[in-house]
C-alpha cells in the first residue's frame, strides 16, 4: 500500500496486491494485482516476493512463473526454483 493511497470502506484488497501511492481505490483489488491511479486501474501484476512482473508473467528476481487463470485471477505454475506456491 504506498503512502496516501485511499481505500474506500467495504473494499478488498487481495493477497500479495500492490497499491500505488496516492491511488484511490473505488473497487476490490484481485490477488497479486499492480494498481496505480484516480481512480486506482489494474496497471500489471505482482509478484509473492513483492517485484511487478513483466508480460511473460516470469519474475526474474525470484524464479516464480505465473499465469492467468480463468476469471482473470494469477496462478503459479510450476517453476524450476523449488517454490511450490
Amino acid at each position: 500500500m504506498g503512502a496516501n493511497a485511499t481505500v474506500l470502506s467495504g473494499l478488498t484488497i487481495g493477497c500479495w496486491a500492490m497499491v500505488g501511492a496516492g491511488s484511490v481505490v473505488t473497487g476490490d483489488v484481485p490477488a497479486h494485482a499492480l494498481v496505480v491511479g484516480n481512480p486506482a486501474r489494474q496497471a500489471g501484476w505482482a509478484c509473492r516476493c513483492g517485484r511487478t512482473l513483466p508480460e511473460d508473467l516470469a519474475c526474474p528476481a525470484c524464479g516464480r512463473a505465473w499465469r492467468l487463470a480463468a476469471g482473470g485471477t494469477l496462478e503459479e505454475r510450476s517453476s524450476t526454483t523449488g517454490h511450490d506456491g
